[in-house]
């Protein structure tokens, strides 16, 4: 069953949003991250994607230990899929370690194919394969450089290498709250369902009204993929209620299941 999965990216210890990627515009939301996921908690979210954005762009991870509190502070009550710098087998398994129930993993896949091999053979059920998409181009360090890979490639890659999870970010509208390319979606549903079945796609986006997106995306949900996931980075733009949002998204889905 698809899900809503609120996102927040972190950058030197506060909640931030960057557009497009580009570092030097960037919206502070929260000094506190801990408050903006008791905000989430509060709403009736119970999965959370947590983006490290300096170990995106360097690789030296500095928020590991935010897992271990936002587990000690919620328990249970929350689920974190955790990214940004896992670039190696150990800081995957510190990333576990703490606390993290999936985590992200993006560069390493294109540059050290071996070390995520690694991580994936040891943490299948809890990897998530980060494409992220510029220009049907895959781009990796925190989208700072592009390499010469095509979605259709890098799919065909990691189902090879038994990879049952992906997330992907169209590049050209994060962080713009103009919501997500339908036809970028479209085209991500048709490649898995031209070759694959029991595969789990996650598509990365901004949601200005998500009501509305909700409806244009029953469009091209396809049977064949298992499970789709709406991640979005704008809680606090004013554009809508999130308890709102919760229960349009539970009846599109008994729709959709009917």
């Amino acid at each position: 069953m698809p899900l809503i999965i609120p996102a927040i990216d972190i950058f030197g210890g506060k909640v931030v949003r960057l557009i497009r990627g580009d570092f030097s515009q960037q919206t502070v939301y929260s000094d506190n991250p801990l408050d903006v996921v008791r905000f989430f908690v509060s709403k009736g979210f119970k999965r959370i994607h947590i983006v490290d954005l300096e170990g995106a762009k360097t690789g030296d991870l500095g928020n590991i230990s935010l897992i271990k509190e936002i587990k000690d502070k919620f328990k249970d009550n929350v689920i974190i899929q955790f990214g940004g710098g896992i670039r190696s087998y150990e800081i995957a398994r510190k990333a576990v370690e703490a606390g993290a129930d999936f985590i992200v993993v993006g560069t390493i896949f294109v540059k050290k194919p071996q070390e995520f091999e690694k991580i994936l053979n040891e943490f299948r059920e809890k990897l998530i394969l980060s494409l992220d998409i510029n220009v049907d181009r895959v781009v990796i360090h925190g989208w700072q450089s592009d390499v010469d890979l095509s979605v259709e490639e890098a799919f065909d890659r990691a189902v090879k290498m038994g990879v049952r999870r992906i997330i992907s970010t169209d590049v050209a509208r994060d962080g713009t709250l103009l919501g997500p390319d339908i036809s970028h979606i479209s085209k991500l549903l048709e490649i898995l369902k031209s070759k694959y079945t029991d595969f789990l796609l996650t598509k990365l986006m901004s949601l200005p009204e998500i009501q509305s997106v909700l409806d244009e995306i029953k469009n091209v949900i396809i049977e064949d993929v298992n499970e789709f996931m709406s991640v979005f980075k704008n809680p606090f733009t004013g554009n809508y209620e999130l308890r709102k949002t919760i229960e349009k998204h539970d009846e599109r889905m008994s729709e959709y299941k009917s």
